[in-house]
């Protein structure tokens, strides 16, 4: 994980992924409900596909964005939050 600041009024963090990944075919709809990757995992092993779909609300709700990128094997989620304004003295 490393974390920043993007902008001036912008924070940022990125996880990085060592896994399997997010297939490219996933990546425009890896957001959603119920989605999974793996389609070996069930509710029955613990996995409901609601994960990052509360992270992206949660985010965006927070007036931030989340976004992946990579591939297999070295897939990057990036969160940006508004930070803080501090007016200039």
């Amino acid at each position: 994980m490393s974390a920043g600041r993007l902008h001036r009024d912008t924070q940022m963090a990125r996880v990085r992924g060592g896994g399997e990944g997010v297939p490219e075919e996933l990546r425009p709809e890896v957001f959603g409900r119920f989605v999974r990757a793996d389609h070996a995992r069930s509710r029955a092993t613990g996995s409901t596909g609601l994960g990052l779909a509360i992270v992206q609300a949660v985010i965006t709700a927070h007036h931030g964005t989340v976004t992946v990128a990579g591939g297999p094997g070295r897939t990057t989620f990036q969160v940006s939050l508004p930070g803080r304004h501090r007016p200039a003295r």
